[in-house]
């Protein structure tokens, strides 16, 4: 048995926003944390959770267009809400089909694209893709459920999810940024 994934990191995207990151196993799964930022402005934070087997489970995230809020239900649906200022205050998504190995990706996450790596590190092996739904929170606000969303693993470390990538994910789930640096979480 391995020791759980306890580590912190940071690194650069493709457009220069700096990802500060934390990834921890726990008795519920594993919690991914990030704050994107362009500048001095954060562009979002996220909290998603995968439970023991690597499966979505929860997501809070906050941006300048409100607060997101996504979990599964056991009878293979999607609830969760987009709370916003204006007249629109609070969009509800409830009983949305959502298998157990669906997606959910949010556009500009790196965490997002490395938990849903992860999830299917061990199953899929090199130049395997495969075809899976699943919901996309756009960066322009929008939220779309997509029928098919394409998952390429192109090598051992490198992987395409939809219109997302290459990116590098280690062999621990870990994203691999450009820049970029792991440290444990816990003092030795």
């Amino acid at each position: 048995m391995t020791a759980p994934t306890r580590v912190a990191g940071w690194g650069r995207l493709g457009d220069g926003s700096v990802v500060t990151w934390t990834v921890a196993d726990g008795r519920k799964g594993r919690r991914w944390r990030e704050v994107v930022a362009d500048g001095a402005a954060a562009a979002h934070a996220l909290l998603l959770e995968t439970d023991p087997d690597r499966r979505f489970s929860h997501l809070e995230l906050a941006r300048a267009d409100g607060l997101w809020t996504f979990h599964p239900e056991p009878d293979g649906t999607l609830h969760g809400n987009h709370v916003r200022a204006g007249d629109d205050l609070v969009r509800h998504v409830v009983g949305w089909a959502f298998a157990p190995d669906d997606v959910l990706i949010v556009e500009g996450s790196p965490l997002s694209l490395a938990a849903t790596a992860w999830h299917r590190l061990s199953a899929m092996g090199e130049g395997v893709s495969a075809q899976v739904a699943g919901v996309v929170i756009g960066s322009n606000g929008g939220l779309v459920q997509l029928p098919e969303i394409r998952i390429e693993r192109m090598s051992r470390t490198r992987w395409r999810i939809g219109g997302w990538g290459p990116f590098e994910v280690d062999e621990g789930g870990l994203p691999v940024l450009g820049d970029g640096t792991i440290r444990p979480l816990e003092l030795a």
